[in-house]
């Protein structure tokens, strides 16, 4: 039996991005940040696609698993599909979330082959196997209307000056 895993920790600090009242920009640079680190440290793996990823969420404080663990965790997520040339909803790779309590950060395992974790999960997903994905209706062609040709303004010929390109009612002294 030949076991196959890499394992390495991201120090970043994850909060709940659906609990979260910021700006924009400020949930961008976190996210980003969080991508950055992951690229960063990720160890070069380049092995076979069929794989369990587990994000190992460590903080002082638990989420709820079924919606906000998966939020925190999304930008590393994100990164680590990234790295592996993947999309991250790509059914061959099967992403797993934990949590435990301690100083902020986030264990990265990908497993593959004969490994327990590998096994765990092909065993778990025989018990109770995820729905297969549900199949595209093809989308009914919205009817098109002939589109009425557009008119060249009316003009008394080429403007003399940029006044001229103005709005009537915009220039100095109302209509002309």
């Amino acid at each position: 039996m030949t076991c196959s895993r890499i394992t390495f920790e991201v120090p970043v600090v994850t909060k709940n991005p659906t609990n979260q009242r910021e700006h924009p920009m400020a949930r961008h640079r976190r996210a980003q940040g969080q991508r950055d680190t992951t690229g960063l440290l990720w160890p070069g793996w380049m092995g076979p696609a069929l794989l369990v990823v587990r994000l190992t969420r460590v903080a002082p404080r638990r989420l709820d698993r079924d919606d906000n663990l998966p939020s925190a965790l999304k930008s590393v997520r994100d990164e680590v599909a990234r790295q592996l040339r993947v999309d991250d909803a790509s059914p061959l790779v099967r992403w797993v979330y934990a949590q435990l309590q301690g100083e902020p950060r986030v264990l990265v395992e990908l497993a593959w082959g004969d490994d327990e974790l590998a096994v765990a999960v092909r065993a778990q997903d025989a018990l109770a196997p995820p729905p297969p994905p549900a199949p595209l209706e093809p989308r009914a062609a919205r009817p098109t209307r002939p589109r009425a040709a557009k008119k060249a303004p009316q003009t008394g010929g080429l403007p003399r000056s940029l006044a001229d390109l103005v709005k009537p009612a915009f220039r100095k002294g109302g209509v002309p």
